[in-house]
């Protein structure tokens, strides 16, 4: 978190406890990798922790350095990856799967361009106005590449047919605008702190009910056995494993 050492532990212990009762709801293994976002935002915030307290410490610059990479690596190399596929795992529309693996697609060349830049050119860790500062600037046509990088990660869960992941990905969006807003010359702290909190979110998405998709022409190499039969006259499937079906 980019605010103290204290809230990035905090953050991170909190979405480690959420992150594992995420995965206890989890019903199918189409959702184990959204379902896992919790905990990896854990793992980051953790990382990010450890860079407030190497920062000044001239004796640990190359364990800062080491902890500021491994922090930029989730925020550069691996969302721009994990959240179109995680959507395209879950959605079962043919025509929806096409557009966000289409995406997917996207967001690895962006993951690999972003984080191959940061590796390149080199990238400190610094203070300012209270926030952890990671000076990415220097990327190529940086403020597109920003919003490039919302697209990737926000639009496919607007795309997904369940109207909870459409939710999600609008938060995203409105956190996106947030930081940019009021933080912006520590954006990519800011806004990696909000990601964070909002991914504690779907362990609600995942407790009380199953992921719903549309399935409207839904294709028969998609109907997974783990699924159960439409509901009768709404168009939609629970993703549920058939090997824990809920009794009285």
């Amino acid at each position: 978190m980019c605010f103290s050492a204290t809230a990035s532990f905090t953050a991170g212990a909190t979405l480690s406890a959420l992150g594992i009762a995420t995965l206890t709801q989890i019903r199918s293994r189409r959702e184990l990798l959204l379902g896992s976002f919790p905990l990896l935002f854990a793992i980051q915030q953790f990382f990010e922790g450890l860079v407030w307290l190497t920062i000044d410490q001239t004796s640990l610059n190359t364990i800062n350095s080491l902890l500021t990479y491994s922090f930029l690596f989730f925020a550069t190399g691996l969302w721009p990856v994990l959240c179109p596929l995680s959507v395209y795992l879950l959605e079962l529309n043919p025509s929806k799967r096409r557009v966000i693996l289409a995406i997917v697609m996207f967001g690895i060349a962006t993951g690999i361009y972003l984080f191959g830049s940061v590796i390149t050119h080199g990238v400190s860790s610094d203070h300012f106005s209270g926030n952890l500062l990671y000076n990415l600037r220097f990327i190529a046509f940086y403020e597109f590449n920003k919003y490039l990088y919302l697209l990737v990660t926000s639009v496919p869960f607007l795309i997904a047919s369940d109207r909870r992941l459409k939710l999600y990905g609008a938060l995203g969006i409105v956190s996106f605008g947030v930081a940019e807003l009021f933080y912006n010359v520590t954006f990519v702290s800011v806004w990696c702190f909000f990601a964070a909190v909002l991914s504690g979110g779907l362990y609600f998405i995942f407790r009380d009910s199953n992921l719903k998709v549309n399935v409207t022409d839904l294709s028969p190499e998609l109907k997974y056995p783990t699924l159960r039969e439409p509901l009768r006259g709404t168009g939609t499937l629970l993703f549920e494993n058939a090997s824990r079906t809920r009794t009285g």
